[in-house]
């Protein structure tokens, strides 16, 4: 399956969101667990206590009741008792309804037919009371009366020292809690800063490494140097696609090139050729103008010499039709090479905008990044509501302790109770501050995260300007192309004007051939075809000297490649 740069890099950005993600929704998890053990701790297990200490308080009342209506004859206290017993046994119901454990079951259990038997214990003493009884009112109040109130206080306090460790277990249970949310969230998150680190690493490795390499090989080329190896890109995408529309590019040109050179060699050896036999001919032909006032005693002679200065001519016409051919050939080739350097011109724009692409997509990271730190700054704005909570608690539990000093021995219980709450308060106000910590911890890290994407930014960046640069190096090695184009065009138009000007030499050469069998009739006539000769083969020898120069300029330019 076929990877591009942007799956690559839309792969690559959900990854390291999925890891942010899972970092976020843990902290949350784990506060969420946190705050709800504190508020089962304080409205189920604290509560329990209150509730214990409200019923020893109501059978306390019982006990003052009871002791107002035997001694100080207070016709009131029967009424209050009932009242107590109805608060106790309505507290008892709804201790009930909350109590799961067997244990604790129990213990209300035995408490609540102690009250019940020193309700009907109370009963009895105001029907001694009736009867004007009161010395054994009296002594069963200090006996069996006292008794009850000695066995409940004995059962209440295995109740509260059982619901003391329930709540002591579940206080280290939610220390525990935060403990464990501590590690594995700073496991996670250096994980994620890991993680998130190795892919902007690896992505910018795939990117800059190749259009690095590629951007040498152009330089190269762009200097003239074809001598080099195919690149090798391993990657499978636009990058991969690049490597080899560049390969297949140099190769062309350096195919072309040395066709070219070959080429040139050619066309330089045959105009050397047609120097040599132009200054022959020339040599010929004022041989023969010297010699036409002999023309009557070395006819024989002359038409000789025409029929060789005809040969050579013909030897001059093939060379320079063969030059025509070769030179068309070099056109062709340089148009090529042309071509190919426009499309690799193409592939390196394509390339821009691929880069430019790659660029958005890591800015649009950032800003998710950037947008899961705000969120990680409201969860820190959730912990301080948490940290107020808990110093409200713990101000109420202060309230609640000075109430009980000035209810003094009914308060007693209460006191052990607030001191519990403000206890639990201030573990809550730890915890929060422990979570507060690693909210930060948080944050610093995603701005570290932040970081390296703008790294990753700067260098798909650096990426976007050697890619520039390697445009650069095409544009130049195509203006060197079209200048070897012009080059060859310059040197095709001279062949064919030097082949012009052979075919008017062989076409005066047999006229002259005609002329010289005439030769004893027509002196004047051969005399001034000699000369057109002689000015024709002048001509030859200037535009064949004009090839030579331009083959040497042609050949100056061929040396600047490498290949």
């Amino acid at each position: 399956m076929k990877m591009t740069l942007s799956k690559k890099l839309l792969c690559g950005n959900l990854a390291i969101l999925i890891i942010l993600m899972a970092i976020a929704g843990l902290g949350y998890t784990r506060i969420t667990t946190v705050d709800n053990t504190y508020t089962h701790l304080i409205d189920d297990k604290a509560m329990k206590l209150i509730m214990i200490k409200e019923l020893a308080i109501e059978i306390k009342q019982e006990q003052v009741h009871l002791r107002g209506y035997l001694l100080l004859d207070d016709q009131v206290s029967p009424n209050k008792f009932a009242e107590a017993h109805g608060n106790y046994n309505r507290i008892s119901t709804k201790l009930g309804e909350m109590i799961k454990q067997p244990e604790a079951k129990a213990y209300l259990n035995d408490l609540n037919q102690i009250e019940k038997d020193y309700y009907q214990f109370f009963n009895q003493i105001v029907e001694l009371k009736q009867q004007n009884n009161k010395e054994e009112a009296l002594r069963l109040v200090s006996t069996k009366g006292v008794s009850y109130v000695n066995q409940f206080e004995q059962k209440t306090s295995g109740f509260m020292k059982y619901q003391q460790k329930l709540l002591d277990d579940g206080s280290a249970a939610a220390t525990e809690s935060v403990k464990s949310a501590k590690s594995w969230m700073l496991i996670l998150e250096i994980i994620g800063v890991l993680f998130g680190v190795a892919i902007a690493w690896f992505i910018s490795r795939i990117i800059t490494v190749p259009v690095i390499t590629l951007a040498g090989a152009a330089r190269k080329i762009a200097d003239g140097d074809l001598s080099s190896d195919d690149i090798k890109v391993k990657n499978r995408d636009e990058l991969g696609e690049l490597a080899q529309s560049f390969n297949q590019m140099a190769n062309n040109l350096r195919t072309v090139l040395q066709q070219v050179r070959s080429n040139a060699l050619e066309v330089s050896a045959a105009s050397e050729e047609l120097t040599a036999s132009a200054e022959q001919n020339t040599k010929a032909t004022e041989q023969i103008a010297s010699t036409i006032q002999e023309v009557a005693t070395g006819a024989e002679s002359q038409v000789h010499g025409v029929e060789e200065s005809s040969s050579a001519m013909e030897q001059i016409s093939i060379g320079i039709q063969q030059i025509a051919a070769n030179t068309q050939q070099v056109s062709s080739s340089a148009l090529q090479t042309s071509e190919g350097a426009r499309e690799g011109n193409k592939a390196i724009q394509m390339a821009v905008q691929q880069m430019n692409s790659i660029n958005t997509s890591v800015n649009g990271l950032a800003d998710v990044i950037t947008v899961l730190g705000d969120r990680s700054q409201e969860i820190g704005q959730i912990v301080e509501v948490i940290t107020g909570i808990a110093a409200q608690t713990n101000l109420l539990a202060l309230n609640a302790a000075i109430e009980a000093a000035r209810a003094g021995e009914h308060g007693r219980g209460f006191a052990v109770v607030a001191d519990e709450v403000r206890k639990l308060a201030e573990q809550s106000g730890q915890s929060a501050q422990q979570i507060s910590q690693l909210i930060s911890v948080i944050q610093e890290e995603t701005g570290k995260a932040v970081q390296s994407m703008k790294h990753s930014t700067d260098e798909v960046s650096e990426g976007i300007t050697v890619v520039h640069s390697a445009g650069e190096s095409f544009e130049q090695i195509l203006r060197s192309i079209n200048e070897v184009t012009s080059q060859i065009q310059e040197v095709s138009a001279s062949v064919e004007q030097i082949s012009a000007g052979t075919e008017q030499v062989l076409h005066s050469i047999k006229i002259f051939a005609a002329t010289a069998e005439e030769s004893a009739s027509g002196t004047q006539s051969v005399s001034a075809a000699a000369e057109e000769q002689l000015a024709s083969m002048e001509e030859i020898a200037s535009s064949a000297a004009s090839l030579s120069r331009m083959t040497e300029e042609l050949q100056q330019v061929l040396g600047k490649f490498k290949v």
